[in-house]
């Protein structure tokens, strides 16, 4: 409780001057109040929290555990191949110049910050930019015609 002070006090529990406003607890206040030398309470105007300065450290370290396990989760092959099967064929800006996929689209596609090469290389190493015939549906070759087989004739 914050009271303004109309008299002088000097005591142990408070040393005040006319005219100034002092935070003291609820029973305090009111004897103060009552005794003539204090005018009505006003509310506080700023509250101290205590902080235990352990569990900042405990919700730190569970922030960094989550963020951690959900990076891994973007890292995980599953993840890469769904990266790997929205890249189109024919943007060249998802591709390198040797047909391996782009780690800028790969990381944006994943939401990975810190996926590498060697990652997606060894989840998939021959993934490569299909080439226009590759992603062609393969058609099977026309049966040859079958010879004609007859009976052997001897020459004479």
């Amino acid at each position: 409780m914050q009271v303004k002070m109309l008299k002088v006090s000097a005591s142990a529990l408070l040393c005040a001057d006319a005219g100034e406003i002092v935070t003291v607890d609820d029973i305090l206040g009111k004897q103060l109040i009552v005794a003539g030398a204090a005018k009505s309470h006003m509310p506080v105007r700023r509250e101290t929290a205590m902080i235990d300065p352990r569990s900042i450290e405990e919700a730190e370290r569970e922030r960094s555990r989550a963020l951690a396990e959900a990076e891994a989760a973007r890292k995980k092959p599953d993840a890469i191949k769904q990266a790997l099967d929205q890249l189109d064929v024919k943007e060249d800006e998802d591709w390198t110049a040797a047909g391996k996929p782009a780690m800028d689209r790969i990381k944006e596609l994943t939401g990975s910050t810190s996926l590498t090469r060697a990652e997606v290389d060894a989840a998939f190493p021959d993934f490569v930019r299909p080439t226009d015939d590759a992603s062609l549906p393969v058609q099977a070759a026309p049966p040859a015609p079958a010879a004609k087989v007859g009976p052997r004739s001897s020459a004479p």
